[in-house]
């Protein structure tokens, strides 16, 4: 059984392997992304590595509104 520190690990490294999808699915950048949601270029790419713990609502929600899809489908099938 995963502890709970690993636990939130797994689901930000699922989160962020969802975000990298879509917006390769969208055929967008990293620095495409960056410019629409005003998230440093970086700090993108260490949410899609899952390494990102503590992404804040604010950002989490204008990166599905960059990436054109509601916010549940980010997070759907993680558990």
């Amino acid at each position: 059984m995963l502890s709970k520190k690993n636990k939130y690990q797994q689901i930000f490294k699922e989160l962020g392997k969802n975000i990298r999808k879509l917006r390769e699915y969208n055929n967008m950048t990293l620095q495409e992304l960056s410019k629409k949601t005003n998230i440093r270029k970086e700090y993108l790419q260490k949410i899609e590595d899952g390494k990102a713990y503590g992404l804040d609502t604010l950002k989490f929600l204008k990166i599905a509104e960059a990436l054109k899809t509601p916010a549940h489908i980010l997070v759907e099938g993680i558990k």
